[in-house]
């Protein structure tokens, strides 16, 4: 029972978020800080997971996955009321009234600060809860259950073009210049790098709907768009928060859905970072950076496992395989997700492990497409690269 109900890291986190959202005050920042702390230090201090159980009952990791959703409306539901200042929907009177807690007076000592916090924490979780599992939920495109799901929880993050965008493009254009959520070495600073990436991803997902529905026949401006659905699921979450606080509310809304956009994008650049691949060949392991570390693989449903997903994108995650031998991230995910935010450390951290990649892992082919990329790179060491190679 264990190997399943280590599965359960993000709900204990999402309920004790909630619960500090009504709690109010600093408590959503402690909360967050918390947990942020100890995924970084399981993934120092405990080491690699590269085991491969078998599930007799993967029903049960399903189910888990489904409950993700309920979880991470109540957080949202939780901000959106601290955010009023009626009782919307009852919850102030239905919680005092269960507990005796004074929510009320809780969400008038309730600062800009901790206001601020709960949209950074609350994004970031519905990034690594909600973008993760509606991911993972996605890719099951023959259950539609799993995609309605799936979608909603994207829609958290205000962001209805993943579902398209990364099942049908990213992984069929992975480590190549046509795929928008992989990196360069050229753009070694995210911060310069993301509004772009955003931009083409959106952009990827409505030509690729507007295809299949004029494949289809059917009009593009239509509810029969993918696209436009997500919006509507979008503008049902922001309603909410409407009714709940105002305009105020919907403003907050979008700033942790940006949040939430935001962290996803670390996620892909950190995945793919400066890594290449013949267009056409098969994708292999080698073509993502790959971590093993143990709290990262079970607080995040083995997305750790990328080079295994990208080689089989519909495999549920408790079937993904470990690749020790892949090319591996400098830390796990929290780590890598910190180090991308610096883009002076990133380069350092990221330079020789690209070098090596480029040495031991990278094809003939793919050498070549190196050659042009790190001649397009700012950083020193790879522009002297292609110097020696040259020389």
């Amino acid at each position: 029972m264990i190997k399943y109900l280590r599965y359960t890291l993000m709900h204990i986190t999402l309920v004790l978020v909630i619960v500090s959202i009504f709690a109010g005050g600093s408590w959503i920042l402690v909360t967050g800080g918390i947990a942020g702390a100890l995924l970084f230090l399981g993934d120092h201090f405990m080491g690699d997971y590269l085991d491969e159980p078998e599930y007799a009952h993967p029903g049960i990791l399903n189910l888990l996955l489904y409950l993700i959703l309920p979880l991470l409306a109540g957080a949202s539901l939780a901000q959106a009321w601290m955010l009023g200042s009626g009782d919307f929907l009852g919850l102030g009177a239905a919680i005092q009234g269960l507990t005796g807690f004074d929510v009320f007076e809780a969400r008038a000592n309730t600062g800009p600060l901790s206001v601020a916090g709960t949209a950074v924490v609350l994004g970031v979780l519905i990034a690594a809860a909600g973008t993760n599992v509606g991911h993972e939920l996605t890719h099951r495109t023959g259950r539609r259950l799993d995609m309605i799901l799936g979608r909603w929880m994207l829609a958290f993050s205000a962001n209805p073009d993943f579902a398209i965008e990364h099942v049908y493009n990213h992984h069929a254009r992975v480590a190549t210049v046509g795929d928008p959520a992989t990196a360069r070495r050229k753009d070694d600073n995210y911060w310069l790098w993301v509004p772009g990436a955003i931009w083409r991803e959106h952009l990827a997902a409505w030509r690729f709907e507007a295809e299949r529905l004029n494949k289809l026949g059917k009009p593009v401006l239509s509810m029969t768009n993918t696209m436009l659905r997500g919006y509507t699921m979008v503008a049902a979450l922001a309603a909410v928060f409407y009714l709940a606080a105002g305009w105020l509310g919907v403003a907050i809304f979008f700033c942790t859905a940006l949040v939430g956009k935001l962290t996803l994008e670390v996620a892909n650049y950190m995945e793919h970072f400066g890594l290449v691949r013949v267009p056409g060949e098969p994708v292999q392991p080698r073509h993502s950076w790959n971590t093993n570390k143990r709290m990262s693989s079970f607080v995040l449903y083995s997305l750790t496992r990328h080079s295994a997903h990208h080689e089989q994108g519909d495999l549920p995650f408790w079937e993904l395989k470990p690749y020790p031998d892949a090319p591996e991230m400098p830390h796990g995910y929290a780590g890598t997700f910190l180090a991308v935010l610096c883009p002076p450390l990133w380069r350092r951290i990221i330079t020789p492990l690209l070098l090596r990649w480029d040495a031991e892992q990278a094809s003939p082919a793919e050498r070549e497409i190196v050659r042009r990329e790190n001649a397009l790179s700012t950083i020193p060491e790879l522009r002297h690269h292609v110097a020696e190679a040259a020389g």
